[in-house]
């Protein structure tokens, strides 16, 4: 008996896809003609137990799982996301997938958890009314497969004793950019202690979730962001180092010192700044230009101090498996790269002088050049 546990551990290894060698992209699941947000509504002639929507067998998935994650908007609690798997054959019967963790925010936002027996069959998405009122509505932002092991965060060796992580990770006061601290925004503590490193490249990133618009709803969002990461994906914090909402608030993710969770096997001194909203059609929410100038701020922070070459700044799609930051944030990226490694020098004025003015002084003079060449 223990030789077959061990023969099938070995093999379930083996299947195990290199891009869920760390925390970063899940395989994401893609039903052909319809792109997401996958929405449906509520009408107050469905009864309880009605299905709202039924989406077809997706498209095969890239490699085998046992764990489904989604992610959305709930505007009301009455209301179920159920998933089911194609048999692997007219004989055979599919595999059962089970609910096994649930969560909607006071906002509305939702993910829940799904485990099913080790396989690579595509499946099905139903949204159940459970006595939603006519009206309400779900929103399905993101579907990913994973295989629960391997996609884990991996944290080091738990202490005996409360951790503190060292104030020397965080990006400090006297930074040229005002931020929104963890304490601010209330997050969670890591669950366990971060694995500390050099930051030699950085990442832009969008959330693909909600579009705030006042401070509140965009604390909101980081607040759900970190539950996903921590409690749905299993990883120690909040993947990203930095989060920009709409109106450019700079809220604080991890520890600048430390290692994100943001892209597969590309973490380790990879800093990771996501810009809150959907940018990716059909949503394509507006770029912002406030939330484009902090990109700049923390992006030229971050090129500064830790002297981070062009090469280094990557968008999400060009390292990893996915559509981030989205095709019209992505569009931002040559724009973003020369204001943060090719800023243009300030103009130097010129004086005015009339023709009828007195001549200067010595003390004027050397004024007049002291002026002039703080603008070199």
């Amino acid at each position: 008996m223990t030789a077959l546990i061990n023969t099938s551990l070995v093999l379930l290894l083996l299947l195990v896809p290199s891009s869920f060698a760390s925390s970063g992209d899940g395989d994401p699941v893609v039903f052909k003609d319809l792109p997401y947000p996958i929405e449906t509504s509520f009408t107050g002639t469905q009864k309880i137990g009605a299905i709202s929507l039924e989406t077809p067998y997706s498209q095969p998935p890239a490699a085998a799982y046992d764990t489904i994650l989604v992610q959305g908007l709930m505007t009301d609690p009455g209301a179920r996301v159920d998933f089911s798997v194609k048999a692997r054959g007219i004989f055979s019967r599919p595999a059962e997938v089970k609910q096994i963790a649930f969560r909607r925010h006071p906002n509305g936002r939702f993910w829940a958890k799904y485990r099913v027996e080790f396989n690579a069959q595509p499946l099905k998405m139903k949204v159940v009314n459970t006595g939603a009122p006519e009206g309400a509505s779900v929103a399905v932002y993101e579907t990913e497969l994973l295989v629960e092991q391997a996609a884990r965060e991996t944290p080091v060796a738990a202490s005996t004793v409360p951790y503190v992580p060292d104030p020397a990770w965080f990006v400090p006061d006297t930074a040229p950019f005002k931020i929104v601290r963890r304490a601010a925004w209330g997050a969670m503590p890591p669950s366990e202690p971060y694995s500390t490193h050099t930051p030699v490249a950085f990442t832009l990133h969008h959330t693909q979730g909600n579009y705030p618009q006042t401070f509140e709803a965009a604390r909101s969002e980081v607040q759900f962001i970190q539950d996903y990461h921590q409690n749905a994906k299993e990883w120690i914090d909040i993947g990203y180092h930095f989060i920009i909402d709409p109106s450019g608030n700079i809220f604080e993710g991890r520890p600048i010192g430390v290692m994100g969770a943001h892209v597969v096997r590309r973490n380790p001194g990879n800093v990771g700044i996501s810009i809150i909203g959907n940018y990716h059609p059909p949503v394509s929410n507006p770029v912002t230009r406030a939330s484009l100038d902090s990109f700049v701020s923390v992006g030229g922070y971050v090129k500064e101090t830790y002297s981070v070459h062009v090469s280094s700044f990557y968008a999400h799609r060009e390292i990893g498996n996915s559509d981030c930051p989205g095709d019209g944030l992505y569009a931002k990226k040559q724009e973003l790269k020369n204001l943060i490694f090719k800023p243009q020098p300030r103009a130097r004025p010129v004086p005015v002088i009339p023709a009828d003015a007195p001549p200067m002084t010595p003390a004027q003079q050397k004024a007049l050049k002291l002026l002039l060449g703080s603008f070199d």
